[in-house]
């Protein structure tokens, strides 16, 4: 080997080892900050922001269909997602649509708001289900007098089958509220938000509510 394609390999070494090295500073290990009543909260660094990213997860005994139910029920503003206020679609189907969502704030910060897009993908072969949900730069209803539009916006809800026929939940998003907001107010968010939506949707499924809605274009698991 001449000295060339030494000096050639030894290059393409170095850059891969730095590629390497920083494909893993982009994803830090996430932290728990929460663990109860068979809910977890973890959270980690968002690269290029201030603002930790947060996942949440549990375990229900639902179908997949009736998890999309419940996430998509206007009712579930104020039955599901913490601090919700108003959940209204604007456009769009059962699997894809342009979301105005508005979520209350405690005094004196503003409440907050935002319009998204919010669309449902499954995996055929896992049957793995998930409503992205993305901030839109649109206009289509104006923000209200002492609400603060959100800078940005953007998570994943995820509905994957398990082998004990229940389903795991994972909520994972990360948001820029635009605004002063007291670092206290935040860290309340990154917590509370996953946990209390979460154990919001335990207990709407162990009511029943909306257990028979089946919708054409979910697959749900074979039954043991």
């Amino acid at each position: 080997m001449t000295k060339k394609q030494i000096l050639i390999m030894t290059l393409v070494g170095i850059s891969f080892l730095s590629n390497l090295s920083s494909l893993f500073a982009q994803s830090p290990e996430w932290s728990e900050s929460k663990r109860k009543k068979g809910i977890q909260v973890l959270t980690r660094p968002f690269a290029g922001s201030n603002l930790d990213e947060f996942l949440g997860r549990t375990e229900v005994d639902a179908s997949i269909s009736q998890v999309i139910a419940l996430l998509t029920d206007p009712a579930s503003c104020k039955n599901l997602y913490h601090q919700c206020k108003e959940l209204t679609v604007l456009s769009g189907t059962e699997k894809k649509s342009v979301v105005y969502l508005r979520n209350g704030a405690p005094w004196p910060v503003n409440d907050r708001d935002l319009i998204m897009d919010r669309g449902f993908e499954q995996n055929n072969k896992t049957l793995a289900t998930v409503m992205k949900i993305k901030r839109l730069d649109s206009n289509a209803r104006p923000t209200p007098s002492g609400v603060t539009r959100m800078e940005n916006f953007e998570g994943v809800w995820r509905i994957i089958p398990q082998a004990n026929g229940k389903l795991k939940i994972e909520y994972q998003a990360h948001f820029e509220p635009g605004g002063s907001v007291p670092q206290s107010v935040i860290n309340l968010v990154l917590t509370d938000t996953p946990y209390e939506s979460l154990l919001n949707l335990k207990n709407l499924v162990e009511e029943g509510k909306h257990k028979d809605t089946k919708y054409d274009w979910i697959k749900e698991p074979a039954k043991n």
